[in-house]
């Protein structure tokens, strides 16, 4: 456990020096912000839409939006990165045990996470606490916030999976977002296609990583959003052992292979 915490910080010491990693969670939590300000104007009337949307609710929907994103990149700036310029097999051939090197990874980009769900959240505490005070909706939003976290871990652990199968952060980024994406775009049309055409498509995708995260939401028409829990957990353990197969079978690379 000691080797683990050392690991862990010195992971979180080399992320916090990456300037592209910084710039990358600013932009991501001033995406946040901006949201959170666009709120603010329509709950102070600058401009007219129908309800009155709370800030609890509305950082939710960002995270579960933006999470995704970050959890995918943050794998390719841990493991993929290390992984490409031959710093594992360096920690590896000192001595390092391979499964401690992959959890001490995986725990940081867990930490890095949360810290920005918390973040995320804690702008939101500030408006309600100034803007509205009687924080109306703060349980559905926090269980919301929770959610989207439990989401960013699966796409997490979908990223570390891509990092140790290739080694390149180009193939982690440039997979895992165009995977999203291809969610994103692809399944709500097959859904539309299921309903017009009467074929179950739609039982199909209700299992894929879109499917269970959107069921934790609450909108799977299959089982209730807490039976999604433990589906989404047992995903994560089923990625991150392929990662484990996969980071103890295949050869590390130096640096510059």
């Amino acid at each position: 456990m000691g080797e683990l915490g050392v690991l862990v910080r010195w992971e979180l010491f080399r992320l916090l020096r990456r300037v592209s990693m910084v710039v990358l969670v600013a932009l991501a939590l001033l995406l946040a912000a901006a949201v959170l300000g666009l709120t603010l104007a329509q709950n102070l009337g600058a401009f007219f839409f129908p309800g009155e949307p709370g800030y609890f609710q509305v950082t939710a929907g960002t995270l579960a939006a933006v999470g995704p994103l970050m959890a995918i990149v943050l794998a390719a700036f841990v493991h993929a990165a290390d992984l490409q310029g031959g710093n594992c097999r360096t920690l590896a051939s000192r001595g390092t045990a391979r499964s401690v090197l992959l959890v001490s990874k995986t725990l940081t980009c867990s930490l890095a996470l949360l810290v920005y769900h918390l973040v995320a959240l804690g702008m939101a505490f500030l408006l309600a606490l100034f803007f509205s005070p009687n924080f109306a909706d703060w349980q559905e939003g926090l269980a919301g916030v929770a959610v989207a976290y439990l989401a960013s871990l699966l796409y997490l652990a979908l990223g570390i999976l891509l990092a140790h199968w290739r080694q390149s952060v180009v193939f982690t980024v440039g997979v895992g977002i165009a995977f999203i994406f291809l969610e994103a775009i692809a399944y709500p049309i097959a859904g539309e296609l299921s309903r017009f055409l009467d074929w179950p498509l739609h039982l199909l995708t209700a299992w894929t990583l879109w499917g269970v995260t959107n069921g934790l939401q609450g909108d799977s028409e299959l089982l209730a959003p807490p039976w999604f829990i433990p589906i989404i957990v047992a995903y994560i353990c089923v990625l991150l052992a392929l990662a484990h197969l996969a980071f103890h079978k295949f050869d590390l690379r130096a640096g510059g292979e």
